[in-house]
């Protein structure tokens, strides 16, 4: 069915709603009225509740459910319920940070109670005359 179809609100019929926004326009006129049932097949069908069991048996939805042309594998198959992944295995790591600490040039000193910013930093171009103007 077209999205931008316009249906009748089974609720109201005065109200004409796209077909795409049927879902929410019902739950907001179902709160109204509570005089129609839902079927099981098509939250969309709204039926008298009298005439539930009458919509049960002819509602176009119900034969998706069924397949009398099945046989009995392909209905077992249809309603077995598949089997559970099983635990999640992470992927092999190729990281290596003991390799990568034997890479560093030279590790930092360790000395107690000072912090790395506390360190003098090394210059290679030392000028006597001072910072550049």
């Amino acid at each position: 069915m077209d999205p931008d179809a316009v249906v009748q609100c089974p609720y109201d019929p005065s109200h004409q709603v796209r077909v795409s926004r049927l879902p929410y326009h019902l739950v907001r006129c179902q709160k109204v009225s509570r005089a129609l049932a839902t079927c099981p097949f098509n939250a969309r069908h709204r039926v008298p509740r009298g005439h539930l069991r009458s919509h049960l048996s002819s509602c176009p939805d119900k034969r998706l459910l069924e397949d009398p042309q099945g046989t009995e594998d392909t209905r077992g198959t249809l309603w077995s319920c598949p089997e559970p992944p099983g635990a999640w295995q992470p992927p092999p790591c190729q990281e290596n940070w003991d390799a990568e600490l034997d890479a560093l040039e030279e590790p930092p000193p360790f000395i107690l109670n000072v912090t790395s910013c506390d360190l003098p930093v090394p210059c290679d171009r030392y000028d006597p005359r001072g910072p550049p103007q």
